[in-house]
């Protein structure tokens, strides 16, 4: 018997909010969506985008999903 629990899938809501969030993140760093995607296709991990993001990110402390 196999007892390991796959994770939960994520929201779908959460998801779109998610996925919206990085591209308004990138938009304000000058990049289009186009570059975005190019960036995560030529390898760059989400979490390392942000990493590089963290000093300019401060200013903006919170992601608001309600709006």
């Amino acid at each position: 018997m196999n007892d390991i629990r796959q994770p939960a899938e994520p929201e779908p809501e959460l998801v779109q909010c998610a996925i919206v969030e990085l591209l308004e993140i990138a938009q304000r760093q000058g990049l289009t969506p186009a570059d975005f995607i190019q960036l995560l296709d030529s390898g760059m991990r989400i979490p390392d985008f942000l990493a590089a993001l963290t000093p300019l990110a401060n200013a903006n402390d919170g992601i608001d999903c309600d709006s």
